[in-house]
């Protein structure tokens, strides 16, 4: 395994919010719906419900922050490589050390993290699904240390020192079909998903049909899957159909049917929008058909987390990131925009972070996606 551990250095930024989520059913998805807060906003800042938040908290001393990683070398862009950025901004601004640990393998990975708790005042972060097990039984063990696992939702019955942090994947869609919509030449948008009934499919479908309609009432909206997030090749398949039925913006996440699904998509001279990461980063080869790319900041999300632990604030069992705290944002355009688009674009995500549930009069829900081979109605 690789071990590193970073000094503090100048932050670079005065923090990031948070957008706390309580327990309840979202609108688009099967995780708990974000609640606003009337002093959240899109610059910066902690935005904590007032629900969670405590009066007047007592400082509670974060001493180390540890990110076990997962398998592979944190690169800048990658969700591991923004979790690092946010674990060291974070110890920087509350006097904390940070560390790295890079297991190299996934027998490695359970005693990794238990390592990592062992010490007081100690925030843990994971990434990935894989972790989840480990953090449960080292919860259990180092009740003092808080775990911060990155994109999953947390078992109801975790211990109390877990704590989710995921993003508002609905809100990321409609910022992407928005984009799509208002760009596209043919009237035509089209987004691949993983399966028809992966939650994160669904929500990111969901946002991206309301997005669109938002933009361009009268716009075709297509949704094609390549049944599986592990195929390149049928994630191919999905985006051929679709550029072949006349969508002209296709939008895609970065699973490997994803990526596949870019790529053949700029094969055949689609433009593009990308969720989850900066594909203009991390997938360098489709860049010449990059719009723009609809990003889940860790850093933000692990920043504020870990700055409200410090606080004394509590902190949910699980956090939604969303628009309003940073925790989604649009990463640099790589296309000449229209005319007042800009000025467009600034009021829908102006409207999402003031808590809007989507700037839409009819919001739509993990059901109205369709085959690439039908438009839903509008």
């Amino acid at each position: 395994m690789i071990h590193s551990k970073t000094p503090n250095f100048a932050l670079a930024s005065a923090g990031a919010a948070l957008t706390v989520l309580l327990a309840g059913c979202g609108l688009f998805s099967n995780q708990p719906s974000p609640t606003s807060s009337p002093t959240g906003n899109s610059t910066g800042g902690t935005t904590i419900s007032t629900e969670t938040a405590t009066p007047t908290p007592s400082p509670r001393l974060v001493k180390s922050v540890t990110l076990v990683a997962q398998i592979g070398e944190p690169k800048d862009w990658t969700p591991a490589g923004l979790a690092w950025k946010g674990v060291q901004a974070a110890a920087t601004q509350v006097g904390a050390t940070s560390a790295l640990v890079e297991p190299a393998s996934n027998a490695e990975l359970s005693a990794d993290i238990d390592k990592a708790a062992g010490a007081e005042g100690t925030v843990v972060v994971t990434l990935g699904p894989e972790a989840n097990t480990a953090v449960q039984a080292a919860a259990k063990a180092h009740p003092a240390t808080q775990f911060l696992e990155m994109d999953i939702v947390v078992p109801q019955t975790s211990p109390a020192n877990v704590h989710g942090l995921v993003f508002d994947e609905a809100q990321a869609g409609y910022l992407g079909g928005y984009v799509a919509a208002a760009l596209a030449t043919s009237g035509k948008v089209g987004m691949v998903g993983d399966t028809k009934t992966d939650a994160r499919s669904a929500n990111y479908g969901a946002g991206f049909k309301a997005g669109a309609s938002q933009a361009n009432a009268g716009v075709a909206v297509a949704f094609a899957y390549a049944g599986t997030p592990d195929s390149p090749d049928k994630g191919r398949t999905a985006a051929a159909g679709l550029v072949k039925a006349g969508d002209t913006v296709v939008m895609a996440t970065p699973s490997l049917s994803g990526i596949g699904a870019l790529r053949e998509a700029c094969s055949r001279k689609a433009q593009l929008v990308a969720v989850d990461t900066d594909a203009w980063q991390t997938v360098p080869d489709i860049r010449s058909c990059l719009i723009v790319s609809v990003m889940k900041r860790y850093d933000v999300a692990i920043s504020a987390a870990i700055v409200t632990i410090s606080s004394g604030n509590a902190l949910p069992q699980v956090a939604v990131n969303g628009v309003a705290g940073g925790g989604i944002a649009l990463s640099d355009f790589h296309v000449v925009l229209p005319a007042a688009f800009q000025d467009r674009l600034n009021a829908v995500v102006g409207a999402l972070a003031n808590g809007t549930a989507r700037p839409t009069a009819a919001a739509p829900t993990s059901g109205s996606s369709a085959d690439a081979s039908s438009s839903p109605k509008q």
